[in-house]
């Protein structure tokens, strides 16, 4: 089609409410095969919408997870820790200048010291390599939910020389609360130390990683046994929402130059970021798929109906009504079915949702979707952004499929159409 003809097509949209009319009437003209094409649009939208709102769910949780039961937003560390993450990397003086360029920072919820290090977590049964995380227990339920995740005895807030273990760990060193257990490891002068620890609970959280692998114990006790002389290996840093993390990171880093590492979760977490990216692109994909079978289906039930008015249209040819006119009126009609499929599709969606609002229960794969950080229940996450973009293929995938019978619609000649039976 000559690129005149389009401009000739929008011009008839923009001015002609004849057009318009005519076109709307045209649609429901057979309302059976309307209704099919229009069911066909709605299902595959709310289809894809809805399969996207679950998948994007199941990211977001991943997130979520992260950042809730370790990660936090934002990280503050020595310079270097990233690469080589050990005690000789490591905040001196308890990270007072850290401490102090996040007080009176706008955007912080939260801020807590902790210190990271591996050791030999021994049983009188068993003995397991653990990654032992020492925090502050009265901060640390502000950063992450360590606190409201011990689902047997105490957290860290009673008698000293306790810690706390993830239940799975707990059952591979077949202990309970109150067992003795001895945590040995190297110290930062590189000398073999120990201590006992009583068992003071378990918890579980929906990483299931971090509950076979990882152990807490009280700040002060781990600096005393890993001759820290009051150091801390970071500084975890909760922001008052998702939107100032950057901001805060940015403030951090000019406070503080470049004598710490100042991270955020996006840095701190790559492959979390990838699978986010691999999401969007696997979105396009459904959508692509969706829209481009309907795109066929629309187009034939176009080509039917354009076959069937052949005499109809001919008159009109033959009456004064221009090729641009009638292109325009196939293109409307083929806009119209799609549009009231989107609304259709968007209300099969709100439906699907509101059924789906207490989440999906895939306890049965409970294991598998811990061990990638996800819970056993997935609630669906819509976004603003999942609406928009099936609502513009859809609307482009309506005028594409619909100019071929426009066009075909304007071939004949007014003499020969109306002869045609």
């Amino acid at each position: 089609m000559k690129l005149s003809l389009v401009g000739d097509v929008i011009g008839s949209l923009s001015r002609d409410r004849f057009v318009w009319r005519i076109a709307w009437r045209n649609v429901w003209r057979n309302g059976r095969r309307g209704g099919v094409v229009v069911t066909a649009v709605a299902v595959g939208i709310a289809g894809a919408v809805v399969s996207m709102a679950i998948n994007f769910g199941m990211v977001v949780q991943m997130v979520e997870t992260a950042i809730e039961t370790d990660l936090g937003h934002i990280q503050i560390h020595a310079s270097g820790f990233a690469n080589d993450p050990g005690l000789d990397r490591r905040l001196r003086d308890g990270g007072e200048a850290g401490i102090a360029a996040l007080d009176g920072l706008g955007g912080v919820r939260a801020w807590a010291p902790r210190v990271r290090s591996d050791g030999l977590l021994t049983a009188p049964r068993a003995s397991a390599g653990v990654r032992v995380v020492a925090i502050d227990p009265a901060r640390e339920p502000g950063i992450t939910v360590l606190a409201d995740s011990v689902v047997d005895g105490e957290y860290l807030d009673g008698a000293a020389r306790r810690v706390l273990l993830g239940q799975a760990l707990g059952e591979r060193l077949h202990v309970r609360v109150g067992s003795k257990v001895v945590l040995s490891a190297t110290d930062a002068n590189g000398d073999l130390a120990g201590e006992a620890f009583r068992v003071a609970g378990f918890f579980r959280t929906t990483s299931l990683e971090l509950d076979r692998s990882t152990i807490y114990v009280r700040l002060e006790e781990a600096q005393r046994l890993f001759a820290l002389d009051g150091a801390i290996s970071e500084l975890a840093v909760v922001a008052e929402h998702k939107d100032d993390v950057d901001r805060v990171g940015e403030a951090l880093r000019a406070r503080l130059g470049s004598d710490v590492d100042v991270s955020t979760w996006e840095e701190l977490a790559p492959l979390l970021v990838y699978f986010v990216k691999v999401f969007d692109q696997m979105a396009w994909i459904v959508y692509a798929a969706v829209f481009v079978a309907m795109a066929f289906g629309i187009a034939n039930v176009l080509l039917m109906a354009v076959f069937e008015r052949t005499r109809e249209i001919g008159v009109m040819r033959s009456v004064g009504m221009s090729a641009e006119r009638v292109v325009a009126m196939v293109t409307l009609e083929s806009f119209f079915l799609v549009m009231a499929g989107i609304v259709a599709g968007f209300a099969l969606t709100a439906l699907g949702l509101f059924l789906l609002r207490d989440g999906i229960d895939l306890s049965r794969w409970g294991e598998g979707l811990l061990s990638m950080g996800v819970g056993t229940t997935i609630v669906p996450v819509l976004r603003p952004y999942d609406l928009v973009v099936p609502t513009v293929v859809a609307v482009v995938t309506a005028l594409v499929s619909g100019l071929w019978p426009a066009v075909r619609a304007t071939r004949a000649r007014p003499a020969e159409a109306l002869r045609h039976i």
